[in-house]
């Protein structure tokens, strides 16, 4: 299959090599992305990279998917995929009661973690993580989609140059046609 001679898809596309290694390039691509997208969704930081703050807000401000609260001492801190923590911050009004908070925040300002002044659990190092693997649900399935697209059209690629003379012409056209040449 691999000679010298060799040219990817039987010489069917107008740049065989150039369409070879992008589709290789395009899927390695694509798998690459989603599972990284996995990793950073399951990779939860580990305690002992926040620093622990004991404070209480006075101001919050919503941007997109995040709430960044104002702490009395001028801090900002920040809670990303806010709206995915089961309606606990469906009011971020109702933080800025004065009451104090117990939060572990990255350098970033980011809130990792967060308890009541009763010492209650309101986010945890994993719900944390929970939130933002529920807010990239639909960018995991669209990747999976795509990569599954990328594999199925390479394969047909490949089998139908393999044996073009059992496939019907507008398939190989499809498959392997300029744009100019196609709706000619």
């Amino acid at each position: 299959m691999f000679n010298i001679d060799w040219k990817p898809f039987n010489g069917m596309a107008h740049r065989p090599w150039l369409m070879f290694f992008g589709l290789i390039l395009s899927i390695i691509a694509w798998a690459t992305m989603l599972l990284l997208c996995i990793y950073v969704g399951y990779n939860i930081t580990p305690e002992n990279e926040t620093t622990l703050v004991e404070t209480s807000f006075i101001a919050y401000v919503t941007n997109k998917n995040e709430l960044h609260l104002s702490a009395n001492t001028g801090e900002t801190y920040n809670i990303h995929s806010y709206n995915y923590y089961n309606g606990y911050f469906d009011n971020p009004a109702s933080l800025c009661d004065g009451e104090t908070y117990t939060i572990w925040v990255t350098e970033e300002g980011y809130i990792r973690a967060m308890n009541d002044s009763t010492g209650q659990h309101i986010i945890t190092f994993e719900s944390e993580r929970e939130a933002y693997r529920n807010s990239q649900k639909i960018a995991v399935v669209l990747m999976a989609v795509i990569l599954f697209l990328n594999i199925t059209f390479f394969v047909l690629a490949l089998v139908v140059s393999k044996n073009s003379e059992w496939y019907p012409v507008w398939l190989a056209k499809l498959l392997f046609a300029n744009a100019s040449d196609f709706w000619s």
